[in-house]
């Protein structure tokens, strides 16, 4: 996760650079496609992180059920234990 952020920030950089005109001091023949392909980059790796936030969120609720069902057939077990003394 923290390499998506570092890589957010450092596209960040290279945006405002870019739209400040200070990044491509060479002769960019269309240098409106060259931010637009930083901004395009930028939103691919928050994509990218939000993506894997939810998996893992996903991840994290399946075993926080796995553990919930597991407790109830425990106590199914014991509540048919008492009921078959």
């Amino acid at each position: 996760m923290l390499w998506w952020i570092l890589m957010v920030f450092a596209l960040a950089i290279l945006s405002y650079l870019s739209t400040v005109g200070a990044l491509f001091t060479l002769e960019v023949r269309y240098p409106f496609l060259t931010s637009t392909f930083i901004n395009i980059l930028i939103l691919a790796c928050i994509a990218g992180a939000v993506v894997r936030t939810l998996r893992k969120m996903k991840k994290g609720e399946k075993e926080i059920l796995i553990q919930r069902v597991k407790e109830l057939e425990e106590e199914v077990k014991a509540l048919k234990e008492k009921s078959d003394s």
